[in-house]
């Protein structure tokens, strides 16, 4: 039998991020600041609304408590022990901020042996803005679908077109709508699949953490697993634009199936099974489920240690991914959003109408649109990392099978999955029509990109419910003759009276989105802008598509 791995060796031939940082979770006063370092100790984070002097870098003889004395622009300084339990990763939460302010931040350390003291910020790239005090206008930026390896050469898509048109429209922020590393990605990028690694070798992996009673060691296996996670993450986001836009941006991030595993809740547990199980071998199919399901788990670490980290906050018990709240809500001003989570919970063997998100998330959402707040807000924008709209539903509920079968029932509008699609379409419509309030659903996951209306005019006349898409950013995109299986305005089916009405379509070049909500004269507009252009082409091509106004 072959020797494991050591996980700590996997895919060593790839260069990986050491030192990043990635501005999360940004209010008017507050902002969460991810930063993860290249070496163990105690690294300081530093916040300042002036950049330091050059002599600081070396500290000039000085401790970093001398520099924040002598420094009266330094307005936050923290210092955390990074260890290797986290990965090297840290989440600082910065407060006392004044509103629409830039800030600059450095990572530093005075107990460490280092030639420089201040390791991050100091080429003044480390710079945020916090939100203006209730703030009636919003540009932000979404995208999907981070994979520069599924092209040769390996390219970054759209993403120095992303980061040209945030800084130069001011975003506030950045959605990211799933699908921000690919752990599961094809073979012709010589990236390796860790679940075909799975497959290989699980059972060296078995002899290896098989306790003397012949149970599982699973939190030794779990933080294997978790070990293979975090390099795709390290290798997926060390591209300069991604990490330029991650740096200067707050971002907001929700997971999509190739965090986990391709179809990761639409297939069932025999299909789990079936994918560690090898032919011409006496597979255990019960360890083979057993593995799967620690894989989930240590998905979901890495997924907190690098994303959900510096989302704003929601229940996390760590360790129990099933009892965790990966959805969550924030507000902007006139403006509420909801990331909703259609991979932590979903599982296509659960009853009908619960498939997708859970009950309990179904019941946290409805509260959540059905509050007080919620009612008053100007427009509401929801991320659904899969589209309530986007294929033509004949062919969902015709081509689910095969190789497709996953894709498509990952789909609101595959049949089985109807019910639930029914009671958020009614829920939102609802919302829509009795408080005059526009909603804008946020979408990835197709590799192409789209814009629908979504209406019911004898029971909801007054409603305005919208379906964004935008998808690749750096994936490989879907050809361009994808197009035709696009839908097309018609009767939805399965939902007696509501109605698709295409705004757009476009497939074959990798894109992204900026969406603007201004309310500031009284009379709201809201506009989503499309942009796409071939890897390395000095123009972009842009569609705005006008939502309300």
């Amino acid at each position: 039998m072959a020797s494991l791995q050591q996980p700590d060796n996997y895919e060593t031939l790839k260069s990986k991020i050491d030192t990043a940082a990635i501005v999360g979770h940004t209010t008017d006063n507050t902002a969460k600041i991810w930063v993860r370092a290249y070496m163990t100790g105690r690294w300081t984070l530093i916040v300042t609304v002036q950049k330091l002097p050059e002599d600081a870098y070396d500290l000039s003889g000085k401790s970093l408590a001398a520099m924040k004395a002598a420094n009266s622009d330094i307005v936050f300084m923290e210092e955390r022990e990074f260890t290797r339990e986290t990965d090297l990763t840290m989440t600082f939460e910065v407060d006392n901020l004044e509103p629409d302010t830039r800030y600059y931040y450095y990572l530093a350390s005075d107990k460490l042996d280092l030639e420089r003291c201040i390791e991050m910020g100091g080429e003044h790239d480390y710079w945020f803005r916090t939100l203006p005090k209730n703030p009636q206008s919003l540009q932000f930026g979404f995208y999907s679908c981070h994979d520069p390896f599924s092209v040769k050469p390996n390219s970054e898509g759209a993403w120095d077109k992303f980061y040209d048109v945030l800084n130069e429209r001011r975003a506030d922020f950045v959605i990211g709508g799933g699908d921000q590393v690919y752990c599961d990605t094809n073979h012709a990028s010589r990236m390796q699949d860790v679940w075909v690694w799975l497959k290989n070798n699980k059972n060296a992996l078995l002899a290896a953490y098989s306790t003397p009673d012949d149970n599982l060691d699973e939190p030794a296996i779990i933080d294997y697993f978790t070990k293979l996670y975090r390099t795709y993450y390290r290798i997926y986001w060390q591209f300069e634009h991604l990490l330029s836009v991650y740096r200067r941006f707050p971002q907001y991030m929700i997971w999509d199936d190739h965090e986990i595993m391709d179809g990761w809740g639409s297939l069932t547990a025999d299909e789990r099974k079936a994918k560690l199980a090898n032919f011409f071998q006496d597979d255990d199919e019960d360890a083979n489920y057993a593995l799967v399901m620690l894989m989930f788990k240590a998905a979901a670490r890495a997924y907190l240690e690098y994303q959900h980290a510096h989302n704003p906050d929601s229940m996390i018990v760590n360790g129990d991914p099933d009892a965790s709240h990966w959805d969550y809500k924030f507000d902007q001003g006139a403006y509420g959003f909801y990331m909703l989570d259609v991979r932590g919970h979903h599982d296509c063997e659960l009853p009908d109408g619960q498939r997708l998100l859970g009950a309990e998330q179904f019941e946290r959402f409805k509260s959540w649109i059905n509050s007080a707040v919620t009612k008053k807000k100007k427009a509401i924008f929801i991320c659904s990392p899969v589209p309530v709209v986007h294929w033509t539903e004949s062919a969902v509920n015709t081509l689910d099978f095969g190789g497709q079968k996953d894709d498509f029932m990952d789909e609101w509008g595959h049949e089985t999955n109807h019910k639930e699609r029914n009671a958020m379409l009614e829920l939102l419509l609802a919302r829509s029509a009795e408080s005059s309030i526009p909603i804008v659903i946020l979408s990835g996951d197709v590799h192409c990109a789209s814009a629908f209306q979504i209406t019911h005019g004898k029971t909801y006349p007054g409603a305005r419910l919208f379906n964004v898409t935008s998808s690749a950013i750096s994936r490989k995109p879907a050809p361009g003759i994808a197009t035709a299986a696009m839908q097309k305005s018609a009767d939805i089916d399965g939902f007696d009276g509501g109605r698709f009405e295409q705004m757009f379509r476009f497939a074959g070049e990798n894109n992204f989105a900026l969406i603007n909500a201004d309310c500031r004269d009284g009379d709201l507009k809201i506009s989503a802008t499309l942009y796409w252009a071939e890897p390395g082409s000095e123009s972009v091509t842009q569609k705005v598509i006008k939502l309300v106004g």
